[in-house]
């Protein structure tokens, strides 16, 4: 069974219990795929609005980038916990290569996550400034759960790099973690700032 097929109390009972998995990083995916669901939900009522078709046409399709991002994050929490329970089994053989592999796996999970992430800000930017007033607060929540969803994909990128012993592989993920977390402070301001028109 995927996350996305559990009731949110399911999943929560199991995030709260003794397994392994779901952890953060899977946490996080279902945190960036409720921002962007919220997101998407003002793009869903400000097509009821009084506006252009151009506007009508660029809000659909924001609303549909956000519904793939939504379901590509919950996808990502299903990987993520693939990826954390890979690297339990790749470190029960003992083989290096293993768990190279499986270290390397579980940081590309979450970085893919903060991209995707970083996806639902650029579009809230949009969506808080184009939104139905009474619906725009909403998605500024809808920003802050990605921010929050990024930064956590972010630190779960951070702690598994101590697995890796190739520099070089280190040192790109470090810096690509590190431009996603800049880039998405900055939208998340641009996205607020709309909000609070």
């Amino acid at each position: 069974m995927t996350f996305a097929d559990q009731s949110i109390g399911e999943f929560l009972d199991d995030v709260a219990s003794g397994q392994v998995t779901p952890s953060g990083g899977a946490v996080a995916a279902v945190g960036g795929a409720m921002g962007a669901a919220l997101c998407e939900m003002v793009c869903i009522h400000t097509l009821g609005t009084d506006m252009s078709e151009r506007e009508a046409g660029e809000l659909r399709e924001i609303g549909d980038a956000l519904t793939d991002h939504r379901e590509r994050l919950l996808d990502l929490a299903d990987e993520d916990a693939a990826a954390v329970d890979a690297v339990g089994a790749a470190f029960e053989t003992g083989d290096d290569s293993q768990i190279q592999a499986a270290a390397k796996r579980s940081s590309e999970v979450p970085l893919e996550a903060a991209e995707v992430c970083l996806d639902v800000l650029e579009q809230a930017r949009t969506v808080t400034a184009k939104g139905t007033p009474v619906a725009v607060p909403d998605a500024a929540v809808g920003a802050l759960l990605a921010l929050a969803a990024l930064q956590a994909s972010v630190s779960t990128v951070r702690a598994n790099l101590d697995m890796i012993d190739d520099e070089s592989v280190v040192a790109e993920l470090s810096q690509r973690a590190d431009e996603l977390e800049a880039t998405g402070e900055a939208a998340l301001e641009d996205a607020v700032a709309n909000a609070e028109r």
